[in-house]
This record gives structure tokens, sequence and C-alpha cells, in this order.
């Protein structure tokens, strides 16, 4: 009679085990159907920052609020155009409006060769459909004027990285957009294309209006590499956007930032820039691990697995609880 209840106890057990565990693998088996659009998205770019170590700040390509002194001027850095300073907030180089162009340049040039440019920037606007048009950071031989190219002139000379937020024409890609175009100063920025063909890097990352302080951070080693980063998502995360081998600008660039608006428009704001020099550590041999491969149905069997282990010890312990019954009933015969 105990032998029997405890067999239908196993059995109500298994049968509970593995109800409970058919909805979470039919869960997991739809949760990976519905994740599969995602695999169109771009791979994100490898890092070849290492480990980084800054070494000297650069006071004179830095800046942070109130960004003027008392005479409403900044040691470092000029403005102009429609940038408009808040002296608890931002550099606000376009307000929210169509038709607006700001500036922000260094004085100076910069003079290391190996150097790292982290900022804090906000682009939002009321409009969540229609907005646009972004803003570029620069580092070229010469301060630019006002231009066509997001609020500069075109033909620069050096690099220039634009953070794009409204697609002039049709791409394959996603806006907002990041990408870096390399110039000599004989080319000449395609605006109608949104610079497609003309890219030396580039990814797609929405920075727009982010939950989390937005952040990009350009690492250069002169001759080595140049690499752009992200944080946008989560705090203390960054992404590599794109990375730019062998590039070498020219000597002594300067250090800008601009936007414009169209009849499309946001408020581009920078909050802060810490510019230091930097030296370089190569990353280690288990940087560039291979991925490990993504075998179907592991995730299953790995279930599987666990599921069988439990059910294993709930045998045991049935088997033991048996037993136990048994020598107290032998007992209980014993006494009497």
């Amino acid at each position: 009679m105990i032998l029997r209840l405890a067999s239908s106890r196993l059995v109500a057990i298994a049968l509970v085990l593995l109800s409970t565990a058919l909805p979470v693998l039919v869960e997991a088996k739809g949760s990976k159907a519905e994740s599969s659009p995602k695999a169109a998205k771009e791979t994100p770019a490898v890092s070849l920052r290492g480990t980084t170590e800054k070494t000297v700040p650069l006071r004179t390509h830095s800046l942070y609020a109130p960004y003027v002194d008392s005479d409403l001027q900044n040691r470092w850095f000029d403005f102009g155009g429609s940038s408009i300073i808040n002296t608890n907030k931002h550099v606000r180089l376009t307000q929210d409006r169509a038709s607006q162009a700001g500036w922000l340049w260094s004085r100076l040039a910069l003079a290391p060769n190996s150097f790292e440019v982290e900022f804090e920037f906000r682009v939002d606007g009321k409009s969540s459909t229609l907005y646009g048009d972004g803003f570029a950071v620069w580092l070229t031989k010469s301060r630019a004027g006002m231009g066509p190219v997001f609020g500069s002139t075109d033909y620069w000379d050096g690099l220039g990285i634009f953070f794009d937020t409204y697609a002039n024409s049709r791409h394959s890609y996603a806006f907002p957009r990041i990408y870096g175009i390399v110039n000599d100063g004989k080319m000449s920025y395609e605006v109608g294309k949104d610079g497609q063909g003309q890219e030396a890097g580039s990814c797609s990352l929405d920075f727009r209006r982010t939950d989390v302080t937005a952040k990009a951070r350009i690492t250069y080693f002169k001759g080595h590499f140049t690499e752009v980063a992200i944080h946008h998502d989560k705090w203390d995360e960054w992404t590599t956007c794109f990375t730019i081998p062998a590039l070498e600008l020219p000597s002594n660039p300067f250090l800008g930032f601009t936007a414009h608006t169209g009849d499309v428009h946001d408020a581009h704001d920078i909050i802060s820039i810490t510019t230091s020099n930097v030296v370089y550590h190569p990353p280690g041999p288990t940087a560039n691990k291979p991925p490990r491969r993504n075998i179907p149905g592991i995730a299953f069997f790995s279930y599987l697995a666990s599921l069988l282990k439990w059910v294993f010890l709930v045998v045991i312990i049935v088997v033991g609880v048996m037993a136990f019954r048994g020598w107290k009933a032998k007992q209980s015969l014993k006494r009497f």
C-alpha cells in the first residue's frame, strides 16, 4: 500500500515538473524567433582601444560649466552663430527652431600625437517624428567658418565626425547615424546622400533623447588608429561605433563642434568636454577571442539536463521516504 502511494506521488511530482518546464521551453523558443529580426542590425565594431591610460589633462581643450568668465568669454574656446550659453547647463549650438547654425571651436591647436576627447551632449526637441539635422565634431587643420556641412564649411582638411539625425535620401541603414569622413581639403561633402560612400567608418545608434547621459569618446593614436565610442544605452557601458586604422590627422588640429537645423529642427547641446593626453597599452591576447558558436538547441538540452537532475533528486527523496516508512512499520510490528 505504501509503495503504491509513493509511486503515485512520484508520478504526480514528475507531471508537475514537466508542466512547469513546458511553458518555459515554449517561451525560450518564442523569444528566439522574436529576436531573429535583430540579426539584421549592424555588428558593433571591435574596440582597439585596449587599456588606454590618461596621463595629462589638457585644460586648453576641456570645457565645463559655467563655460564663460565675468566678461562672458572663454579663455580656451570661441563660440558663435546661434550658440547660446546657459551657465548652469550647456552650450546650446542650436535651439529647437528652423534654420539655425552654431559653432564652438578651440582657440588653440592640439599638440599631442595621442589624445582622447570625451564629451557629454544632448540632442532633443519637441517632435518625436520629424527632427534634425544633427551636429558634427571636427579635428581639422584650421578653424572653419559657417557653412552647409552641419553648420561648418565644406572641403575641410582633417576628420569630421557627424551625428546625423535626418536622412536626406533612402538608405539601407537606420537613422540616427554616426559616421566619420576623412578629407584632404579636395572633396565636397554630398549632402543629398548624407555622405554615403564617403565614410571611413559608421554605425547606427539612437543617441537622441536618451534616458542615460549621452557621451562620445574619440581616441586618437597617430598612425595607429582612431576610435569612436558612444555611451547612450546603459550606465558605464560604451559601444564602439567605428575605428579608422592608420589615420594621421593634420599636425596640430583644432577641435570644433558645430550644428545646424533646416525645416526640421532640434536642440543640440554640448554639456562638457574633457580632453587628455593618453598612453596606449594594446589589448591582451584574450581581448580578440572569437565569439562562442551559437549551437542550435543548446539552450533546450541544457534546460532538459537541469530538469532531469531535479527529477532524479525527487526520486531519491521519495525512495528515502519509502525506506524510512518501511523501517518504521517493521519496528512497529516487532513491538506487537
